[in-house]
């Protein structure tokens, strides 16, 4: 059985999604849906418009052999003119689809999508008034345990068993590195990440970061979402008020960045290469020249590095990138005292050597977003411009890999890091990787830690 997931690396897309999916929802209410990637409608949109953006023709049938019809073809030649900012052939397709016999899940969509439009507002991105804004206490706990997952947010009862799995190892903190999934809507913030985290993980502090996807809707949902995480009396001292934050105990600091909210702009999101604020550069550098004697754990929804796909994004050169330069230029001289870098946006497990300077840069994108082996995730960067390096990042050779099922599904994937604070003990710190069969939900299995720093 199919389980993927097709996801589009563009807000227009995003929210297209999420409408198909909300339609679909009025028309099948109580259905268990899983987000519509198995429906019909979703399926021949989403063949569509990947041929579309690949500059190919729409083929006749997408993956589950159903026929595109001329419907779906529609709305995705209305999605790429609107992401083409072609508005002469937007404005006639809509017409079309507006006044066509098509289902008329497909004019529910439409209406959704331009409510979506006309209501858009400017990220409601949180500066700080102080450098001493958003720095956030650690538990006071010589071992501190901690769950990491990323790109979770679907709502799915993959995602929930894997969160489940997660609470086995009775972590004091939990750590999400972003995306809630289509567009980062509040029906999508509430359904696929608040009402699953308030049912299995409801008294332990919880932070999430900005994702790209996180942002499509416009980024209000998310801060919405804030104001709600960590509300109870006993967590509200760990409450989480910006997209980026400072986790600190007397030995260790979590630095949180926001790589999403430059990696949603609707012109440039199909190549450009995100960035963070210019003021949050220096709150960050501020953390890192004084820390204190406290060791750094960094994270990030978007990668530094990778070897994998189309890259980072387009250099100056035209060709993809091995390697974020933005990012380089404000952590570059500090990653040699950086413990740890921890990210996601690819849904993979990575497990890299040394790269840029940083000792241990980690992937740990594959907590809910079933990935085929057959579409080679980790097919490497064709003719990429590396900036002067000699290589691509490479993989750890035979340190961890994601195990495969009997229908060719890499397992889903979490971390679990133990912070010990005691000066004696120090070097005893670690991060565990655990793996779970993405299609029948059995225990997690253990693949192997290292110790950190």
């Amino acid at each position: 059985m199919k389980r993927s997931i097709t996801t589009f690396r563009d807000p227009v897309a995003a929210i297209w999604q999420h409408a198909i999916h909300k339609a679909i929802s009025q028309k099948k209410p109580g259905e268990k849906l899983y987000l519509s990637s198995r429906e019909p409608e979703m399926t021949q949109f989403n063949a569509a418009l990947d041929a579309l953006q690949k500059n190919k023709p729409i083929p006749a049938v997408d993956d589950f052999e159903n026929v595109i019809g001329n419907c779906a073809k529609s709305a995705a030649e209305y999605v790429w003119a609107e992401i083409k900012q072609n508005a002469e052939r937007a404005s006639q397709l809509e017409n079309e689809l507006r006044d066509s016999k098509c289902d008329p899940l497909w004019a529910i969509a439409l209406e959704t999508y331009l409510a979506w439009k006309a209501s858009f507002q400017p990220i409601p991105y949180v500066r700080y008034s102080s450098l001493s804004d958003f720095v956030i206490p650690l538990p006071d706990k010589p071992d501190l345990v901690i769950g990491v997952i990323a790109d979770w947010g679907t709502g799915l009862d993959d995602a929930k068993w894997l969160l489940k799995e997660v609470m086995k190892k009775n972590p004091d903190v939990l750590l999400h590195l972003g995306d809630v999934y289509y567009a980062g809507t509040d029906d999508e913030f509430r359904g696929n990440f608040l009402d699953p985290i308030n049912a299995i993980a409801p008294n332990i502090p919880v932070y999430t970061l900005s994702g790209n996807h996180d942002m499509y809707a416009g980024g209000a949902p998310f801060y919405g979402l804030l104001s709600q995480l960590n509300a109870t009396p006993g967590l509200k001292p760990y409450q989480q008020k910006a997209s980026y934050f400072c986790l600190r105990s007397a030995n260790w600091q979590i630095l949180a960045m926001d790589t999403g909210l430059h990696d949603c702009d609707l012109s440039t999101v199909t190549t450009n290469v995100t960035y963070l604020d210019p003021q949050e550069e220096v709150w960050h550098v501020d953390k890192l020249k004084n820390a204190g004697g406290r060791q750094t754990i960094l994270l990030s929804h978007n990668q530094p590095f990778t070897a994998f796909g189309d890259g980072i994004g387009q250099g100056p050169s035209g060709k993809p990138l091995a390697y974020n330069p933005k990012l380089y230029s404000v952590f570059g001289p500090f990653l040699n005292n950086i413990a740890l870098w921890l990210w996601g946006h690819e849904h993979n497990f990575e497990v890299f050597n040394p790269y840029l300077g940083l000792k241990k840069g980690r992937c740990v994108g594959a907590a809910a977003i079933p990935c085929l082996k057959a579409e080679n995730p980790y097919g490497l960067i064709q003719n990429p411009d590396l900036q002067g390096q000699s290589a691509l990042p490479s993989l750890a050779p035979g340190v961890m890999e994601l195990s495969v099922n009997s229908d060719g599904w890499y397992f889903h994937n979490y971390a679990i890091l133990t912070l010990r604070s005691p000066k004696s003990q120090f070097k005893d710190s670690k991060i565990e990787y655990y793996e779970l069969d993405a299609a029948n939900q059995g225990s997690s299995i253990l693949m192997g830690g290292e110790n950190i720093p």
